[in-house]
């Protein structure tokens, strides 16, 4: 015991040393709750004096105590309680200790008293618990004279001859306070009660809202002015880097901004991967809503706050709340833009005819045994007379006429260029108006987007967008008040080209890069000098194919026209019922009608006025995917919601408590209709009854779903300290059959607000807030990737079987085709479940900086799969059993911090920043029994966040090095500079057996993170944010160089790649071969392949000037990008449509 004692005494000499150094306050104002319903000033004093054990002394007749008020406050100081409770009668109240008196205020004097030119007004500012606050900024309202208080918190401002003088007092983290001067001589003591904004606010969680403070589940927020201040096109790109668990992935830069993938703290289910989105609580895109529309994100992330929304929240929800109108007169803002956008980056392909022409030539002749190419010696000197001709010289022409009369191209052409835009405008106008009075308010909004995109050709490539919103908010009777929410989204995308864009509409799996880099050499050109459009080169020894397919002669003609039009509506009627005078009780009621119409329109075209592929003569050219078409592609979608939920809400002293019970109906239908037919008659009206010949092409499919749910929250807190919710959810979906159809998903969390005792007194100016709280609880998911409609029923093709014939002979038979089972049902499927946990820590440090921390993890089970050990002697052929027989986890921690300060009068500055860690991997996974354990993906992260492959050991050397190797199945004969793979069982040869995992990350980043800061100088303003990816892979294999029939080379392949002449063991590019299929070794997914895919983006950049009617500002959107990888945008693929870097200018203007 007495070993303790030094160590005693030093801890509390410590503490007393960090006392004296931070001069902690002994104690704060005390905080107290109030909750009075059409009752007397008299009966709140009783219910302060009941519970707190406060004295009251009335020392003016100008105080009512019998005055009627309705008050509902929670942990609020006692003076500004007792402030609202005398609102609007002439007195002041003074607070000591537990006594509070009640005085008349001070009369104010003739503005002749204070008519000197020399008045100076004195004063001191404290806090809440009275000490002094040192800079402090005092400032004489309309004006730039003021003060910043002293050591002592004392402040002096000269006001001269002013009359109705009033004083604006502030002090970061502080509320702002206005002070009336009605006597100079007077000495002013100003008191500035916290201001902590982000505890303060007001966080929507399922059916209903919460203080911050109070939430004990893991919310995160986003504000609309945060998103608004970014001239963003959609909803989706606003929200990159935004919140810290937001793992949000462009899948193209297309101009209609559609391809995205949006995870919450990573994936944990092969199945329903993606959050659920509700927009003013109904179900959404985040393509389909208005940026500028947006007054708050909320990203629910664990059990206790998903739970209330059922089947589709077991991957996160995304809570977007539209703005709403305000009461008063009519304020209208407009804010419009216009930008200019670039790629971020280009693919670099070879666009000197000659190093083209020499590089297939080497690679060609060991496969085929002559060269690609049939130039003879005089036409490759001109080729190289040529070769740093950047446009045509008048000397030397890129296109000759040989003996015979035919065309030879002997170019440097740029297909690249020609094809795609460098740089492309777009405009955006947003106008909303807001108003109303206390009975009734409204708010309408509208936009108009123009984007031009990425083609480069005779037909447009132009997107129209139009939003609409309006939302109506009236008081029908004290008891009633009714709402209503209508939006529409309207989209026209048209452009011309090949119909097959992205891959992104189910055309063609290849990228829109694939159009340039298949079948086409930078010898030639697009148009020849007669004026036909090029087709045919006749410079290929083995082939004669078309220019990219055949699509290179459809970019040149420019006649060909698709277009994607989009109309979407949603309009809710919202009633609600006041059920008790005090308004504790409410029934909510909506019901929602959604309509989605989308219409895809391809005309195909054959090419006109092209030379055959004998130069004998003009045709219009046609192959296999180019000729006289149309395609019409029609889907609608129905939506029905109802919902209808109890709310209650009710204070007895410091005991808080509210509740919401309730039912929730969906009905989903939709059908899709794709149809195609030859031969159309007209070129200008595409229509399917203008087509006259043969029908290839008749899909249809429909879809109906129903899901009804019961569900209910209860929370409860005493004194603003001891935090508790329960919530639960009994769901039911017509996906299972009757008997596995309900689903009963509880959850629970508590939170305890530490810095609310009195124990933490002594550090509360220095940690003013902290908060701990943890969660658990189940969620379900009754979406499965393989089942689009129901998990009971087997899927049979009538007509997918085999066929069989009958007869008595060869010439006479009769085919019979039998039915094909291509699924069976699953029996007894249920519910995909969810166990989420999440602790976690909310803690602000100097009223300044606001951090929030959680380690979370879920664990998933019955997960659907397909049999993976299921014996193929079962002969169940493409139809093998399904079975929820995965589990898998993910767990992690977040952190996200926000720091603000002032200094001085003028500068201001807030900082941001945030990052997540996530990991996943199966836990049991049903796969074939492998007899290398490496095989296996149990124990493994899941698909997206790994790489399986070979693991490359360098280039062969030469035909001996082969020899003495293990032998290579990798689908081509192996030869000298091919890779080398690692026989990693030991049998002696190379096939799928040896495939491991060679990085334990995949495209998708175990770290995100990002950051910012904002700066604001009297009226100018300048922001910065940066986001990133590390843990991350990507892996370049697949790119065939001369793809079947001589493709265009990328620059960095033609730079450093193998070859007799260049055996380099580490060349970037292993030998090239005439075709894919002479190189499927070299393709496959390897670590010779692998690259480190991590990145640093810098997101936004912004300098705004602010003036009385608004703002004008200058953005820059993906400005730069710093990453390991250095051959495209590490963010996509090589042949994706690219994002784009765009500069705006834009103006924000209030009336």
């Amino acid at each position: 015991m007495n070993k303790l004692l030094p160590s005693v005494k030093s801890l509390i000499t410590l503490a007393a040393l960090l006392c004296f150094l931070f001069q902690a306050s002994a104690a704060s104002a005390q905080k107290v709750s109030l909750s009075v319903r059409n009752a007397t000033v008299k009966a709140a004093i009783e219910r302060l004096q009941k519970d707190y054990g406060y004295s009251f002394v009335i020392k003016t007749k100008d105080a009512d105590v019998n005055k009627k008020i309705t008050l509902d406050v929670k942990n609020e100081e006692i003076g500004a309680v007792v402030g609202k409770m005398f609102a609007g009668q002439n007195v002041v109240s003074s607070v000591e200790g537990k006594m509070i008196a009640i005085m008349s205020a001070p009369a104010k004097r003739d503005a002749a008293a204070r008519a000197s030119a020399n008045a100076v007004v004195k004063g001191v500012v404290k806090d809440s618990a009275g000490n002094p606050i040192t800079g402090a900024t005092v400032i004489v309202d309309g004006t730039t004279i003021g003060a910043t208080t002293d050591l002592d918190g004392s402040f002096s401002v000269r006001i001269g001859a002013r009359t109705d003088v009033r004083l604006i007092v502030s002090y970061l983290g502080l509320k702002t306070r206005e002070v009336a001067v009605d006597d100079p001589a007077r000495f002013y003591e100003v008191r500035l009660e916290n201001d902590n904004m982000a505890l303060d606010e007001v966080v929507v969680v399922g059916y209903g809202q919460q203080k911050r403070v109070n939430v004990t589940g893991a919310v995160g927020t986003i504000s609309g002015k945060d998103l608004n201040n970014r001239p963003v096109t959609n909803t989706a790109a606003a929200l990159q880097g935004a919140d810290p668990s937001l793992l949000l992935t462009l899948g193209s830069g297309s101009i209609e901004g559609k391809n995205y993938d949006v995870k919450i703290r990573g994936a944990v289910s092969l199945n329903s991967g993606s959050p659920l989105v509700l927009v003013d609580g109904i179900e959404a895109s985040l393509a389909q809503v208005n940026p500028n529309d947006i007054e708050s994100v909320s990203v629910l992330k664990d059990a206790s706050a998903c739970s209330i929304y059922g089947a589709k929240a077991s991957a996160g929800v995304v809570l977007i709340t539209t703005k709403s109108g305000k009461a008063g007169t009519l304020k209208v803002n407009y804010n419009g833009r216009y930008g200019v956008s670039w790629n971020t980056t280009s693919t670099d392909f070879i666009t000197s005819g000659y190093d083209y022409v020499k590089l297939t030539n080497e690679f060609c002749y060991p496969s085929k045994g002559y060269v690609g190419w049939n130039y003879t010696d005089e036409e490759m000197q001109m080729l190289y007379d040529r070769r740093n001709d950047k446009t045509e010289h008048p000397d030397r022409p890129w296109v000759i006429t040989d003996s015979n009369g035919k065309y030879r191209y002997l170019g440097n052409f740029d297909w690249y260029d020609y094809m795609f835009k460098r740089s492309r405008p777009e405009t955006e106008h947003n106008i909303s108006l807001t108003g109303g009075n206390d009975k009734i308010n409204y708010y309408v909004s509208g936009r108009y987007l123009y984007r031009e995109g990425l083609f480069n050709h005779g037909a447009e490539d132009i997107y129209n967008g139009y939003s609409f919103r309006t939302k109506i908010a009236a008081e029908v009777t004290p008891w009633m008040h009714y709402s209503n929410n209508i939006s529409m989204e309207v989209t026209d995308y048209k452009y011309g080209g090949y119909w097959e864009q992205d891959g992104s509409e189910e055309l063609n799996s290849n990228g829109i890069l694939f159009n340039v880099a298949n079948n086409i050499s930078p010898t030639f050109v697009p148009v020849n000098p007669d004026g036909t459009t090029f087709v045919y080169s006749n410079g290929i020894q083995f082939a004669n194919s078309p220019i990219a397919s055949g699509r290179g002669g459809v970019f040149a003609d420019g006649r060909n026209k698709n277009s994607r039009k989009n109309n979407y509506y949603i309009i809710t009627n919202r009633v609600t019922f006041d059920l008790t005078r005090n308004k504790d009780l409410k029934l909510n009621a909506d019901y929602t009608y959604r309509r989605r119409d989308n219409l895809g329109a391809y005309r195909s075209y054959p090419t006109a006025n092209t030379w055959n592929a004998t130069q004998t003569a003009v045709v219009d050219f046609t192959n296999g995917s180019i000729y006289d078409f149309y395609q019409e592609d029609r889907y609608y979608y129905n939506g029905h919601v109802v919902n209808a939920y109890l709310d209650y809400g009710h204070s007895w002293g410091k005991h808080n408590f509210s509740a919401v019970a309730g039912g929730n109906f969906e009905d989903f239908r939709s059908s899709k209709l794709s149809v195609r037919q030859k031969g159309s008659l007209s070129e200008k009206l595409s229509f399917i009854n203008m087509a006259q010949g043969e029908i290839e092409r008749c899909v249809e499919s429909n879809t109906a779903y129903r899901t009804l749910g019961y569900f209910a929250r209860a929370n409860y807190d005493y004194a603003g300290k001891y935090l508790f919710e329960v919530s639960a959810r009994y769901d039911g979906s017509s996906r299972f059959a009757a008997n596995d159809r309900w689903g009963f998903f509880p959850s629970a969390s508590a939170g305890w607000r530490i810095s609310e005792e009195k124990f933490w007194e002594p550090i509360k100016d220095y940690v003013d807030y902290f908060k701990i709280r943890g969660s658990y609880g189940l969620v379900g998911s009754d979406g499965f990737n393989n089942f689009s409609h129901f998990t009971y029923f087997d899927n049979v093709n009538l007509t997918g079987g085999g066929s069989y014939y009958f007869g008595p002979s060869l010439s006479s038979q009769t085919q019979f085709t039998s039915p094909g089972v291509e699924a069976y049902a699953v029996v007894g499927a249920t519910w995909e479940r969810v166990k989420k946990a999440d602790i976690g820590v909310d803690l602000s440090l100097f009223r300044q900086v606001n951090i929030t921390f959680d380690y979370f993890k879920d664990k998933r089970e019955r997960i659907m799969l397909k049999r993976g050990s299921w014996p193929d002697i079962m002969g169940y052929w493409n139809a093998v059993p399904w079975g929820q027989v995965g589990e898998a986890e993910n767990h992690g921690i977040e952190l996200s911090l926000n720091w603000s300060r002032k200094f001085g009068r003028d500068w201001q500055i807030d900082l941001r920043a945030n990052y997540t860690y996530t990991q996943n991997k199966f836990i049991e996974y049903d796969e074939p029994d492998y007899p290398s354990v490496w095989k296996t993906r149990k124990g493994k992260p899941l698909d997206g966040y790994r790489v399986h492959g070979y693991i490359a050991e360098g280039l062969f050397a030469d035909e001996a090095d082969i020899a003495h190797s293990a032998e290579h199945q990798l689908g081509s004969q192996v030869r000298p500079g091919d890779i080398k793979y690692r026989d990693v069982n030991g049998d002696g040869i190379i096939n799928e057996l040896d495939e491991v995992m060679i990085s334990p990350y995949g495209r998708r980043p175990r770290i995100q993170y990002g950051f910012g800061v904002n700066l604001r100088w009297r009226n100018w303003d300048l922001g910065v944010f940066f986001n990133g990816s590390a843990k991350r892979s990507i892996y370049i294999n697949g790119i065939a160089p001369f793809g079947d029939d001589l493709c265009n080379v990328m620059s960095f392949i033609a730079e450093d790649y193998w070859s007799e002449s260049n055996p380099n063991p580490n060349a970037k590019y292993p030998r090239l071969g005439v075709n894919a299929n002479d190189v499927k070794n070299n393709s496959v997914i390897s670590t010779y392949w692998l690259r480190n895919g991590n990145f640093l983006r810098l997101k936004t950049l912004e300098l705004g000037y602010n003036f009385k009617f608004g703002r004008v500002y200058v953005n820059g959107d993906n400005l730069a990008v710093w990453s390991p990888f250095k051959l495209w945008d590490p963010e996509l693929s090589w042949n994706a449509y690219p994002l784009s870097r765009t500069v705006t200018l834009g103006v924000q203007l209030k009336f």
